[in-house]
């Protein structure tokens, strides 16, 4: 680290102690410490939130702690399904990961697209085996898209479309999309315990 690290950009600092992890504030914190940096914390989580709002990083919340890493590009509409499937419920990530692609496809969906999702097993009960006769077409145009589909795949169909839970996971997605929180006015109120 050079010895007069102000010459450097804060983002760029940051950008390095994140180096492709996933951190928290006072992770960060320590690790510029560690290097001889002393940055306040409100300052840290000011440049951390600028850069979240400018599409550097992204922002995850695991309580107590927020999380920052940076902004995957690469991620397809099955990690993201999976991502928000997975926080809702993690057992029924399976289900709810089949819930939303078919009703965004709309379509059956290949066993293989839910398995894309990194979700849990559905429930056989859960989901009912179709044959459509587009079948072939569909293969074809996930093929062209990247998403290879063995010929013998299962394509199934939920039993029940949960339009609240549908509803819950659409929101979910838009707000692990994009940071809708500035929009919202927090709660302040203090609790007590009983």
């Amino acid at each position: 680290m050079t010895k007069n690290w102000k010459t450097k950009k804060m983002y760029k600092l940051i950008l390095e102690e994140i180096n492709g992890d996933e951190k928290s504030i006072t992770g960060i914190q320590k690790s510029l410490e560690q290097k001889g940096i002393n940055m306040h914390r409100l300052v840290l989580t000011g440049y951390l939130d600028a850069m979240v709002e400018l599409g550097i990083l992204k922002e995850k919340e695991i309580k107590p702690a927020r999380i920052f890493s940076f902004l995957d590009d690469s991620q397809d509409i099955y990690s993201i399904v999976g991502d928000v499937a997975r926080s809702m419920d993690s057992e029924k990530s399976g289900l709810y990961s089949l819930y939303l692609l078919n009703y965004l496809f709309e379509r059956p969906i290949f066993m293989r697209e839910i398995e894309k999702c990194n979700v849990s097993q559905i429930n056989k009960n859960d989901y009912n085996t179709v044959n459509p006769p587009l079948r072939s077409d569909y293969i074809r145009k996930l093929e062209m898209t990247g998403v290879k589909i063995p010929q013998s795949n299962l394509m199934i169909e939920p039993v029940n479309k949960d339009i609240y839970t549908i509803s819950r996971l659409l929101r979910e997605i838009v707000y692990s999309q994009f940071d809708l929180k500035k929009y919202n006015v927090a709660n302040n109120n203090q609790r007590t315990l009983d």
